[in-house]
């Protein structure tokens, strides 16, 4: 029975290597899911001290040519200290990608949600991003957080397809410091 189980979940892996298509690897069970999945690369923040506007907080990750399927959206989600985290201001969310030759191009934006439990931010790319480039968001909260320390982000990327399986690409870091510990907030 162990080699027969074997033997057919080989032969599926094999298939699904052997018939995967631009679109999406389509499973057996209508689901989509990339060949080869994104991963994180890099979170960083153009202002790192507590309570200060005009930040932007950027999460780039790669999606590889063999991805064989297409970005959807990503999920950007708080994994602690979300009580202290500012509201983003969601029409100023910006999205790019860069290919191998070090071409820069604004990806097209459909719907960007916030989900008020969570603080995860969803956004959905128009049209759906082509494997083969790295790919930038870049969040605009109201300000920074309130307090110092360091916050931790899953980022869960979705290929193109009505059943998609989602992949956790890897968890972003963003350090605030407080520059004035004297500063009384109110």
């Amino acid at each position: 029975m162990k080699t027969r189980w074997l033997a057919l979940s080989i032969g599926t892996i094999a298939a699904i290597a052997l018939t995967h298509t631009a679109q999406a690897v389509e499973l057996a069970n209508g689901t989509t899911a990339f060949l080869q999945p994104p991963q994180f690369l890099n979170a960083f923040t153009t202002n790192d001290s507590v309570m200060r506007r005009n930040a932007t907080y950027f999460f780039t990750l790669d999606l590889p040519a063999n991805a064989d399927a297409a970005l959807q959206r990503v999920v950007i989600e708080p994994q602690n200290l979300t009580r202290h985290l500012q509201p983003y201001r969601l029409d100023q969310t910006v999205a790019f990608s860069e290919t191998a030759g070090d071409e820069r191009s604004e990806l097209g934006l459909g719907n960007i949600s916030v989900n008020e439990d969570t603080k995860a931010v969803t956004v959905e790319f128009n049209p759906p991003v082509t494997p083969g480039r790295q790919v930038t968001i870049g969040l605009r909260p109201q300000r920074n957080p309130r307090f110092d320390g360091i916050y931790v982000f899953r980022v869960i990327t979705v290929p193109e397809g009505d059943q998609p399986q989602s992949h956790i690409a890897g968890h972003g870091r963003l350090y605030f410091i407080d520059n004035d510990s004297d500063r009384l907030y109110p």
